[in-house]
């Protein structure tokens, strides 16, 4: 039975969620909330609460870790390709990508999750595409300080995504939230506020991360009683609550300044409401909130108020309800989807992941190792198949040179009146100047041929496409690093007798930017040898 921990590195608590996973479905083993220091480095305050959190979980190691990308900094694109080929989007995404970033692709790392798919004229269907992009150092400072607790996630996703599972396995937990329409998940965290559109049963359609939260409430009820933020911060969490579960005049006072505190998350809530009806045409029937904010009475009633649209706070699956406690199941949201993700398989689960390339999860080598036995058949059904091509080529190569005997008795038969089949015997009879084949050119194609490779040095990494040879003309095509090194191929050449003019084609880029595609033409003239020109 596998162990999945779900960790949510929040700004102001870290939560985990330790699933098991069973034949038949899964279970919550337990959970655990441990707050972050309010004074202090943010890397160090997160080191503290996630090993004292480490030491609140069941005990045994958990088989695989996912987290969420904390903090502000992610950027999330939605993008449309008119087509679904994985190849297609993965060549062209470096591009779309890099003409909205301020800084050099190479500094960053991205995924993406197709969310759609849509019928056009051609053949092939369009994608719709959520992309998330974080800066390489932040996810390394990341890796870096959960290696030093002996904590390496599996994955690292976009936290918007993160519901993909929560909606496609437990569809039950959004009924009668609209007639048929999508549903808007809004975790409102300490400092940033995640929002995932998507359809019970089917998954996450669009998802977006923004600045603002509970810390955002906590200031303003600082400020309207003059209080430190500190202070305010424990008052709203003893007694804060806002619309009709404000009861008495400090409470209504402290909810009038709740409601201003709450207006950054409005003003970024209600365009990307608008956003997601105008990209994807439908309408959003109901929002559901998670987060430890959303754990304030009245809050739920106050942005129903506020948007226009029936909005309840989300309690997760009766399975989880023995290990987390109601109160506790908001800010526990994130963390429980986070290790449904762990548990997906199939063609339905999530691909994104940012442990992509050099920061790629290492543990996969030790999976690798418990496959020993089906790599061993791999190597030898390779092994078989590479006698049987050999048999084949040999056999083949056999029947080639035969033929080529052949040709050469008979072109030695026409023109010496002798039949022979060694080459270089034959060649000095036809150089004879007796002979009819004395009129013959000196220099081959073949000859050409050997002269071409011999000239390329062997530290240049070229690659040939195309190489044409006749007596008169050599063409080259290909690819190398630098146009440097295509000047320095094209002096090699000229450095041969019988390549009279080397001139050089276009050089141009390939598109992802690595090699460089060039072409020569070389003009073929032997000193003392005009039949190089017929």
């Amino acid at each position: 039975m596998a162990r999945i921990l779900g960790l949510d590195l929040g700004s102001y608590s870290v939560k985990g969620v330790v699933l098991e996973s069973k034949t038949k479905g899964h279970g919550v083993r337990g959970f655990a909330e441990v707050r972050r220091a309010a004074e202090g480095e943010r890397a160090d305050t997160l080191r503290a609460a996630v090993q004292e959190l480490l030491g609140q979980l069941p005990p045994g190691h958990a088989d695989q870790v996912v987290i969420a990308l904390p903090g502000p900094s992610l950027i999330t694109h939605a993008l449309s390709l008119p087509y679904s080929d994985g190849k297609k989007i993965e060549a062209t995404l470096p591009f779309e990508i890099g003409s909205q970033l301020p800084f050099d692709i190479s500094e960053v790392v991205y995924d993406y999750q197709v969310v759609a798919l849509k019928d056009t004229d051609g053949k092939e269907k369009a994608s719709e595409l959520l992309v998330g992009v974080v800066r390489k150092e932040e996810l390394q400072s990341l890796l870096a300080l959960l290696e030093e607790l002996k904590v390496d996630p599996r994955i690292v996703t976009h936290p918007g995504l993160a519901y993909q599972n929560l909606l496609q396995q437990h569809a039950g937990l959004f009924e009668g939230t609209g007639e048929g329409g999508a549903v808007a998940v809004v975790d409102i965290g300490h400092e940033r506020t995640s929002v995932s559109f998507g359809k019970p049963g089917m998954g996450v359609l669009f998802a977006r991360t923004f600045a603002g939260g509970g810390r955002d409430l906590s200031k303003a009820l600082a400020t309207e009683f003059q209080t430190s933020v500190a202070e305010a911060h424990h008052w709203k969490e003893q007694h804060g609550a806002m619309a009709s579960a404000a009861q008495g005049p400090d409470a209504e006072r402290a909810a009038a300044a709740f409601v201003r505190g709450l207006q950054p998350v409005l003003r970024e809530l209600r365009p990307t409401l608008k956003a997601f009806t105008a990209r994807t045409r439908q309408q959003v029937g109901a929002l559901v909130l998670c987060g430890g904010t959303a754990r304030m009475p009245g809050l739920a009633e106050q942005l129903s108020r506020d948007l226009n649209l029936p909005v309840r706070v989300l309690a997760l699956p009766a399975d989880a309800a023995e290990a987390i406690p109601a109160a506790s199941q908001p800010a526990a949201s994130q963390a429980y989807a986070l290790a449904l993700r762990g548990n997906a398989t199939g063609a339905k689960a999530p691909r994104f992941n940012f442990r992509r390339g050099d920061l790629g999860f290492k543990g996969d080598f030790d999976y690798m190792k418990d496959k020993l036995g089906l790599l061993a058949s791999f190597a030898a059904t390779l092994l078989l198949l590479l006698i049987a091509f050999g048999v084949v080529r040999n056999s083949v190569l056999s029947r080639r040179e035969a033929q080529v005997d052949a040709v050469l008795c008979d072109t030695t038969q026409r023109i010496l009146g002798k039949c022979e089949k060694d080459y270089n015997r034959a060649l000095s009879m036809l150089k004879g100047v007796e002979s009819p084949a004395a009129a013959l050119p000196k220099v081959t194609a073949v000859n050409l041929l050997a002269e071409v490779t011999q000239r390329v040095p062997e530290s240049l990494p070229v690659k040939f496409d195309r190489i044409q040879i006749d007596l008169d003309r050599v063409i080259l095509q290909g690819e190398t690093d630098s146009s440097k090194q295509v000047d320095t191929l094209s002096n090699a050449l000229k450095g041969h007798a019988c390549f009279k003019d080397v001139k050089q084609g276009k050089v141009e880029r390939t598109r992802d930017g690595t090699k460089v595609t060039f072409r020569l033409d070389v003009q073929v003239q032997c000193p003392g040898d005009m039949g190089g020109e017929s």
